[in-house]
């Protein structure tokens, strides 16, 4: 009786703990619609891909997760820190909401169009304990780094990554409506060895000036992994031929506006589930290539890009392809 009381409580414990596993994959390809501009619609399919993430799950469900090699379990520290979860989940709303933005701009200046612009990156959480939380409030704009002007939250990133752990950054700030003022923060160790803030910015005062109309349905798909899809499926649309020369091809990324792809969260599990879906082709950020192809089988092709560029090279060696033959139009056209 003991044991079978044991075996009913553990059912109903929730541990601190979420799993990982396989999701779905889903083509853009009836998502993304333009207005106002001819378009093609392509015979080929661009896939996005997501993970299954169940919240503060059992004893029981932590083993199975151990167990099975496509499952992974991972703390609510690891995946969240000290973020509390309804400002996560606003979080993630924000960053799909970016990532069709960035989307629609990354792809539209592949064509020659100019259309992103922002004046800074700001302050919209830090965690406790960091380098940012010494020196820096929310509602911070950061303007600078080491010199360096930042319009939009991706160049403030991207100029923190390139230093090391210990490392001293000045970043100009303005507060209010004061002029900028010059903050000093040391570096920390991030997860992945390279220096960490510990902030979560977005773009300030991001405005996107289209040519046309573009609507993209997201559903109710979070965070910024299909940022890279969408922009190929738009890129796709706006001109005539197959940009993944008809086949089915996957990809995955975090899309800045300089057109780099940074690394994403689960993608042994998008390989997996990519691999279900039949697709020949998955594109990956480099930072997780190694993790992707371990999971991907034998029938999958995995391909690392830095960036979206990457991304066209990759497609332009599949038959069919026009990825690099894309016309330019002019501005304004």
């Amino acid at each position: 009786m003991l044991v079978t009381l044991a075996a009913v409580v553990a059912a109903f414990i929730r541990l601190p703990y979420d799993t990982v596993s396989p999701g779905s994959t889903r083509q853009v390809n009836d998502l993304v619609l333009v207005r106002g501009a001819q378009d093609f619609p392509p015979k080929g399919q661009v896939l996005y891909t997501t993970v299954s993430v169940r919240e503060r799950v059992s004893p029981y469900e932590v083993l199975i997760g151990w167990i099975d090699p496509n499952v992974a379990v991972e703390s609510e520290k690891s995946v969240r820190g000290p973020v509390p979860p309804k400002q996560f989940q606003q979080l993630n709303v924000q960053e799909m909401a970016d990532s069709k933005k960035i989307a629609e701009a990354v792809a539209l200046e592949r064509l020659g169009y100019h259309v992103a612009q922002g004046n800074g990156a700001t302050v919209r959480a830090m965690q406790p304990g960091s380098p940012a939380a010494a020196v820096l409030k929310e509602n911070d704009v950061i303007v600078a780094v080491d010199g360096k002007p930042v319009s939009v939250r991706e160049q403030a990133a991207d100029a923190i990554k390139e230093h090391r752990p210990g490392a001293r950054l000045v970043l100009s700030v303005v507060r209010g409506s004061a002029a900028p003022v010059p903050v000093q923060a040391t570096l920390a160790s991030g997860p992945d060895g390279n220096g960490f803030l510990g902030v979560y910015l977005e773009t300030a005062g991001l405005q996107f000036k289209l040519p046309f109309e573009i609507d993209i349905d997201s559903g109710s798909v979070v965070g910024p992994s299909a940022g890279v899809a969408y922009a190929l499926e738009l890129l796709d649309l706006l001109t005539p031929g197959e940009l993944t020369g008809g086949g089915k091809v996957a990809a995955t990324g975090d899309l800045h506006l300089d057109g780099s792809v940074g690394a994403i969260g689960g993608v042994a599990q998008k390989a997996v589930t990519v691999s279900r879906a039949g697709a020949t082709t998955f594109l990956v950020p480099k930072g997780n290539y190694a993790e992707a192809k371990a999971h991907a089988g034998s029938h999958l092709k995995v391909y690392p890009i830095n960036t979206f560029d990457d991304a066209l090279r990759v497609l332009g060696s599949l038959h069919g392809s026009n990825a690099l033959a894309l016309p330019r139009p002019a501005q304004g056209s």
